[in-house]
């Protein structure tokens, strides 16, 4: 997962629209939860997104930007699965995301391999703006996906960590330690 925050803070670093409407998570991959030990499905779209901004509050100032980022973002979908052994997925399985993630609306930023492990990090540009990204993260016992819709600032994503399953502890683009979440 370390490498996900780190694959992230890459990502926001990059100046960048909406996401391709459709754009859907397969069954391939939700039937992966019948093989795995531990999973992860956080889904939040439409009024769901709008409910759980509300319960932030207002009068902190990270939470504040939080709500102020959710306000622009349609849906944040998190899928994590992870694996008593190694082989019960392949990499194949990604296939259908990926074929998602085509030019040239989309653009990967960022494809590490190292042994066992495969991360990938797509985002799709509009208007000089990030509108959407998608992180595949896949280690031998262990799967992450995540996707954003929407507008993203770069300069602000940081508060979005510990908050709707994002992972927290990214890196503020800007530099600025008061926008770093705590």
């Amino acid at each position: 997962m370390k490498k996900i925050v780190f694959a992230v803070a890459c990502a926001l670093l990059l100046p960048g629209g909406a996401f391709a409407q459709g754009f859907t998570i397969p069954d391939k991959i939700e039937k992966l939860a019948e093989k795995a030990r531990e999973t992860s499905n956080i889904t939040l779209d439409g009024p769901l997104l709008k409910l759980a901004g509300a319960f932030l509050n207002s009068n902190d100032q990270n939470q504040r930007a939080a709500k102020d980022i959710i306000s622009k973002i349609r849906s944040i979908h998190v899928r994590n699965f992870e694996f008593d052994k190694e082989n019960e997925y392949s990499d194949s399985d990604l296939d259908p995301i990926r074929s998602q993630l085509k030019p040239p609306a989309w653009t990967r930023i960022v494809e590490q391999r190292e042994r066992g492990e495969h991360t990938q990090i797509f985002i799709k540009i509009e208007k000089e703006k990030v509108g959407g990204l998608v992180i595949l993260s896949a280690e031998r016992r262990e799967l992450s996906i995540v996707i954003i819709d929407g507008e993203i600032d770069p300069s602000q994503i940081s508060r979005l960590g510990g908050n709707f399953g994002i992972p927290k502890g990214l890196p503020n683009p800007a530099g600025s330690s008061k926008d770093s979440p705590e």
